[in-house]
């Protein structure tokens, strides 16, 4: 299993990081969380090519996490009719968790068929353990808006933790439990700063630490996180493996 992080910040414009995004390739499958401004081309800078993504799964329906998402579905359909070939060979598998169908609809009333590849196979998550070619992936609830679900992928006896945006949640530490790797937000750089619906850097080391992931990956970063050197000081907090995301960072899970 190998991650790439193809956007590592926020919904703030930073020339250090942009919107949020991780490709996860497996074996048999290439699998892309969230889809923030600027995914599609990441991807193609990371080598990955976006016809071959199979499942695209949204944290959540905010616009640092889906803004893309119009021109990725874009490209893939008229793919079909560009001068080299290529072309989407299997389906897309996009879902998202409540409300997305809605969301969805909502995107074709602007761009109608334009978005509309005729691949695309799109739905809506919930809570529950859904079981793919070479891959489980496990979906919980986490408090930030209604729309938002953590992931955690499990393949060949490895396991990666995906906490989209949210505040302090038992659901995540749960879902993290013994996790290789945890991709986990840090969007508030001092305790101080606590607010609903993301976490500090003391709740991201209370996390680590009561899930026992190996592992953890700090992303969605505000500048001001940078500033006040937040992976730095989580890495002080616990004996687990810290790593400040970093866009286009690539690591083997």
């Amino acid at each position: 299993m190998r991650l790439t992080i193809l956007g590592s910040g926020t919904c703030v414009p930073y020339a250090r990081r942009g919107p949020s995004g991780y490709a996860v390739e497996l074996p048999g499958a290439k699998i892309v969380l969230d889809c923030g401004s600027g995914t599609t081309k990441r991807l193609a800078e990371a080598g990955i090519n976006y016809l071959g993504v199979d499942y695209l799964f949204l944290s959540h329906l905010h616009p640092d996490h889906t803004g893309d998402l119009a021109a990725f579905l874009f490209a893939t359909k008229y793919a079909y009719g560009s001068p080299w070939g290529d072309r989407r060979e299997k389906p897309l598998y996009l879902r998202g968790g409540p409300g997305f169908p809605g969301f969805l609809e909502a995107l074709r009333g602007v761009y109608g068929d334009w978005i509309s590849p005729g691949t695309l196979d799109s739905g809506e998550l919930t809570e529950g353990v859904y079981e793919f070619e070479g891959f489980a992936l496990t979906a919980v609830k986490t408090p930030h808006i209604d729309s938002s679900l953590a992931y955690r992928i499990d393949h060949a006896g490895k396991s990666l933790v995906y906490s989209g945006d949210t505040e302090y949640s038992e659901p995540l530490i749960e879902l993290a439990q013994g996790a290789d790797v945890l991709v986990v937000e840090c969007a508030l750089p001092l305790d101080s700063m606590k607010r609903k619906g993301h976490m500090t850097l003391g709740d991201v080391v209370d996390t680590i630490n009561r899930s026992g992931a190996k592992r953890a990956v700090i992303t969605h970063l505000y500048p001001a996180c940078d500033r006040e050197d937040v992976v730095g000081r989580i890495k002080k907090g616990t004996d687990a493996e810290v790593i400040g995301a970093e866009d286009l960072l690539a690591i083997d899970v």
